[in-house]
């Protein structure tokens, strides 16, 4: 056995103690994280310009994104029911095979129309999104949630780094984004996301069931979720009376601030090369950098959030969205683009941590499916519209403007959390 396989089986165990089914379930989550966060930044780091040279405008990329966001709303209820009324895996296993196959539209689209099918496609797919989460939340020791998601978002990081420059060799030509040569670049990296997605799938398979009142032969019942459809919003619904007031806001200040988060994620590339001047090459070593200079302090943070609390990292998150986001709008150069950056991606992961380990901590196992899939309906809906928001700010009325929002918006949103989400004396399991 390899080295960073004992290495990663360690890792798993103390994570979960002695249970061989979940900590051979993080395991394997592990090797699908390095095949599919290895490889997926290659074809993001340059996407957004990618789009733009098949045809999109900057406000085409809000209409884009906001099909996508709406197909992904569309299955989070659904696929919360079948976590829960018939377990992760088998939703996992399946559907991430056609997550895998919505590559082949980027890899071969003449346009950006067929970009929006493959989106369309690998979203519906993202029905397994509840199932996902449950099964990670189920697989760690409620008393190290916290070390172990922030270990996986480090790990995560710490994989993505070669990423950037990599695909800066292969779509930059004298270190600019330009077409047609950049065209075949982004079409040779996409393909090598699609061969990392397929081989997850087939190790996905491997994982095990969390869910012990489920029948191991049990097949999600697809048609069954959608035609109960109502019934299933209703039941969904109902969860959030079960549950602390606390999970409730946290519901809230999620949904906020995502999707304000996402939406500039799409033109953080487009403003930075097209409006800053920065060159091509310039942003990949900042990317690059970024994942690497967050990893000590969010993997401190992760045993820290453990023995002192998820609060206030929470809080920390909303905080460093402030100046990251002001200190953007003018990074004319490298130093203040990747301090930029850095303040951001710590902000982002400490936030998005410490919101995921205390929706563990919060809601019950057997509801977590239809809560998660209740959360993420109403993420994807209000980003969708966000989505429009922001590129029409973007492309007519000023390209500085989203990221701006992004900063004023994090001070309410952290103040409400400061107020209004407490942590559990007692953790969920």
């Amino acid at each position: 056995m390899s080295l960073s396989k004992n290495w990663t089986m360690r890792i798993s165990e103390q994570l979960r103690g002695n249970n061989s089914v979940l900590s051979g379930n993080f395991l394997v989550l592990l090797l699908t994280w390095v095949l599919m966060y290895s490889t997926q930044p290659i074809a993001d780091t340059y996407s957004s310009l990618y789009f733009l040279n098949l045809g999109a405008s900057p406000f085409v990329l809000s209409v884009m994104f906001f099909t996508g966001s709406l197909a992904i709303a569309f299955v989070q209820f659904p696929g919360g029911y079948l976590a829960d009324k018939h377990g992760r895996k088998r939703l996992i296993s399946t559907m991430s095979f056609g997550l895998a196959l919505g590559y082949l539209f980027f890899i071969f689209a003449p346009s950006w129309e067929f970009i929006v099918l493959g989106m369309v496609l690998q979203n519906l797919c993202l029905i397994y999104m509840p199932a996902m989460m449950a099964l990670m939340i189920d697989s760690l020791d409620p008393n190290k949630r916290g070390t172990g998601f922030n270990f996986q978002s480090v790990f995560v990081n710490l994989i993505s780094l070669p990423a950037p420059l990599l695909a800066a060799s292969l779509v930059l030509v004298n270190g600019e984004y330009r077409a047609p040569q950049s065209n075949v670049g982004m079409r040779v990296a996409y393909a090598i996301v699609f061969v990392a997605y397929l081989i997850a799938a087939f190790l996905r398979v491997k994982l095990k069931e969390t869910l012990g009142s489920t029948d191991k032969n049990s097949h999600p019942r697809f048609l069954q979720a959608f035609r109960k459809y109502p019934a299933v919003v209703k039941e969904s619904w109902y969860v959030w009376g079960k549950v602390p007031m606390s999970a409730f806001y946290l519901f809230l200040t999620t949904i906020g601030i995502n999707s304000l988060v996402a939406a500039c994620h799409i033109y953080f590339v487009v403003y930075a090369t097209e409006i800053l001047k920065i060159s091509g090459s310039e942003y990949a070593w900042v990317i690059a950098l970024m994942y690497l200079s967050i990893a000590i302090p969010s993997i401190l943070a992760g045993f820290k959030m453990d023995s002192v609390g998820r609060k206030q990292f929470l809080i920390l998150g909303y905080i460093l969205y402030i100046p990251s986001m002001f200190m953007f709008v003018v990074a004319t150069n490298f130093y203040l683009m990747f301090t930029a950056f850095f303040l951001f991606g710590l902000g982002n992961i400490l936030r998005v941590n410490s919101s995921q380990v205390l929706l563990g901590d919060l809601i019950p196992r057997e509801l977590r499916g239809k809560a998660v899939g209740f959360l993420q309906f109403f993420l994807y809906v209000t980003q969708a519209m966000v989505y429009l928001l922001m590129g029409f700010l973007y492309e007519y009325v000023a390209p500085w403007l989203p990221f701006v929002l992004l900063a004023i918006a994090a001070a309410p949103f952290g103040l409400l959390a400061t107020l209004k989400i407490s942590e559990p004396k007692t953790k969920e399991i």
